[in-house]
């Protein structure tokens, strides 16, 4: 269907209940909307100087109304500029569609926001996409080291001079050690520090490796008995409801556990509902979610019509899942038809805190060891903010992917090129450093090596157990 079109359906509808729309109004509401059958049609193979111009236009129309993050990832005069000289920089002759999005890209590099992208469709139907951020992988160095007189020694007795505070907890070898961590984008063979040994000061090349990650498949939810229930949680998609409620219900059986493993690597995300819940069902503590500005617009709510129908398009769920995205759409809709009689274009940017209740009986008085990895993302983040204010929290594993900056997406089509582009309208800032570390996201307590992975947990399980070994331990609190 067409915008013209679907302008017509919106008008008439409006025509038919309650008061007539006004034109203006129904084009505001109608101009962004994708239906179900184009969310996965290819985009054109090039565009015009013209398609380009336009919706450079568009795309600075939702950004200004849509998008949570612009009244945080700059200031309006960074905004004006970036606006401005993307204009400039659109070329006088078409480009591939890919050479476009890649444009975007580079000239909204400055939001440094993993949710905000953007993506062609191929003829093939695949999604070429590329973030306006990137996540900082953790190399790990070879060497490790030992904490004496107030500083750091290596295995040949060289004291660190510098880059001593980049040491970090490690486990190797079946017991707790210490290594050099360095993130960074690109990849980094070595670090060079200054040390002193027994023939006097010298700078030291270390070498480092990329934490490897264990890429495992399997269902949603599994739940595995051992030293300690083992709980792993692969996805927070709402397409899979069931295997989510069967996650929160899990929770009632843990409390009980001297040590609790709730494992997230691979969780891309999707709702976080479900981590409070299963934490509220887990404490009678309160827990502090972040501190949020939401945006509410015109263009919002076509964003999220969008978002839900097409992601209802294109991930097949569950039966509960299936359900609710259904549900989802139809809210989405009336929501939508609702804002459009009753209040017109309107933008409402909205400032919220919120603590999530607990519902045990008690606190909960186990050791939960939080498994995490890079490709733990946007809503999994959630399960750090939550586990660290449980006492004697331990989370192990790699840093995560640091995409939690600018959430809940909602999804836009640039009309005249087929460029889509993803942005959240929901900004999330930890209360307890007010931001959040975009692209570096949360560091584990201990890091692990990625090679090994479950069988470092076990090891670090049985270490739990064991006062001395626990002992070497840090933990979040």
């Amino acid at each position: 269907m067409t915008r013209a079109a679907l302008l017509v359906v919106v008008a008439l509808g409006a025509a038919g209940c309650g008061p007539a729309v006004p034109p203006a109004t129904a084009s505001a509401y109608a101009r962004l909307r994708v239906p179900a059958a184009e969310c996965r049609a290819p985009g054109p193979a090039t565009v015009t100087p013209e398609a380009m111009r336009a919706d450079w236009a568009e795309l600075e129309h939702i950004l200004r109304r849509g998008y949570a993050g612009f009244t945080v990832v700059a200031d309006e005069a960074a905004w004006a500029r970036a606006f401005e000289e993307g204009r400039a920089a659109i070329p006088n002759e078409p480009i591939p569609a890919l050479a476009f999005r890649d444009l975007l890209v580079e000239r909204m590099r400055f939001a440094d926001d993993n949710h905000f992208g953007f993506w062609v469709r191929g003829a093939d139907g695949q999604r070429r996409w590329r973030s306006t951020s990137a996540h900082h992988l953790a190399h790990l160095s070879e060497a490790t080291f030992e904490a004496r007189d107030g500083g750091w020694v290596d295995a040949e007795g060289r004291a660190l001079l510098t880059c001593g505070d980049q040491v970090r907890p490690t486990w190797s070898d079946g017991a707790p050690s210490a290594r050099l961590v360095v993130l960074s984008v690109e990849p980094t063979e070595a670090i060079e520090c200054r040390a002193r040994g027994p023939e006097g000061e010298a700078t030291i090349s270390y070498a480092l490796r990329p934490v490897a990650r264990d890429v495992d498949r399997g269902p949603a939810f599994e739940r595995r008995e051992g030293a300690a229930p083992w709980l792993r949680l692969r996805t927070l998609g709402m397409a899979r409801r069931d295997a989510l409620d069967r996650f929160v219900a899990s929770a009632e059986a843990a409390r009980d556990a001297s040590v609790v493993v709730l494992d997230v690597r691979g969780n891309g995300g999707g709702s976080d509902r479900f981590l409070l819940a299963w934490f509220a069902a887990l404490t009678s503590q309160d827990l502090s979610y972040f501190d949020t500005l939401r945006v509410s617009s015109d263009v919002e709510l076509q964003g999220a019509l969008t978002f839900w129908t097409c992601e209802a398009a294109l991930a097949g769920g569950d039966a509960a899942g299936d359900a609710w995205m259904r549900e989802r759409i139809a809210q989405a809709t009336r929501a939508l038809d609702t804002a459009m009689r009753e209040r017109g274009p309107y933008v409402d940017r909205i400032e919220g805190t919120y603590t999530e209740p607990g519902q045990a009986p008690a606190p909960f008085a186990g050791r939960l060891v939080l498994v995490t990895d890079r490709a733990c993302g946007s809503a999994c983040e959630t399960s750090v903010l939550l586990a660290r204010q449980l006492p004697g929290t331990i989370v192990v594993g790699e840093n995560t992917e640091g995409t939690m900056k600018v959430g809940e997406l909602r999804y836009y089509r640039l009309p005249r090129t087929g460029v889509w582009t993803s942005v959240g309208r929901r900004a999330h800032r930890d209360p307890a450093t007010g931001g959040f570390p975009e692209g570096i996201g949360y560091a584990p307590d201990v890091w692990l090596d990625g090679a090994r992975v479950e069988a470092d947990v076990e090891a670090i399980v049985s270490c739990l157990g064991d006062p001395s070994c626990a002992s070497g331990l840090p933990h979040s609190r």
